[in-house]
């Protein structure tokens, strides 16, 4: 139970839809709020759909070409590494207002809720404990983000864009943590490996 508690909390982290309330609201920004809610609903069930593809079939598509779960720990660490470290010292963008119900495909819910890193923690997770366990921490997660997204509104207004910086700047620092942890991991199974 507390391996599944923890791999919901990071998998939240990954996501960081508190970091990505104002790109949200800067996308959105030109529809009224019925639209607006259907729209984040619509972007919520595609990256869940995306995820849980992965979560079903992307291990026994790594293992048809021969990758193992070592290989794919550096692997996954270093994309989530790498996109912390980016993100940490790019300068803020503001996404363009977009008014089409498309805007609900890309860019919300691919890349900015499934993207790179969130599709590799998410592999791990299967990996590590199962695909049926790796759909309950997307559903999971999933609500937490729509909830999240649902109040971007309220959130903005109790934190200010200087809190929601903050809050960007931690959860990108947690998810270079758990990237370094994965390289960390992967390489211990490398070096443990038996020598042929």
């Amino acid at each position: 139970m507390t391996d599944i508690f923890t791999a919901i909390i990071l998998l939240f982290v990954v996501v960081d839809p508190v970091g990505n309330i104002p790109l949200f609201m800067a996308v959105t920004s030109r529809l009224d709020p019925s639209h607006r809610r259907r729209v984040l609903l619509a972007s919520v069930a595609v990256a869940s759909g995306v995820l849980a593809l992965f979560a079903l079939f992307g291990i026994q598509f790594l293992g048809y070409f021969g990758v193992g779960i070592a290989d794919f720990m550096v692997a996954s660490g270093t994309i989530l590494a790498t996109f912390s470290i980016y993100y940490l010292l790019k300068p803020y963008e503001y996404a363009p207002a977009t008014e089409g119900v498309e805007v609900a495909v890309v860019p919300l819910a691919v890349p900015f809720l499934a993207g790179p890193a969130s599709i590799s923690y998410v592999l791990v997770i299967s990996q590590q404990m199962g695909a049926l366990t790796a759909l309950a921490v997307i559903a999971i997660v999933s609500l937490l983000t729509l909830l999240t997204l649902l109040a971007s509104d309220y959130i903005m207004k109790a934190l200010g864009i200087i809190g929601i910086r903050v809050i960007e700047k931690l959860m990108l620092l947690l998810s270079m943590t758990i990237g370094v942890a994965l390289i960390r991991k992967g390489v211990s199974m490398w070096l443990e490996a038996p020598t042929v």
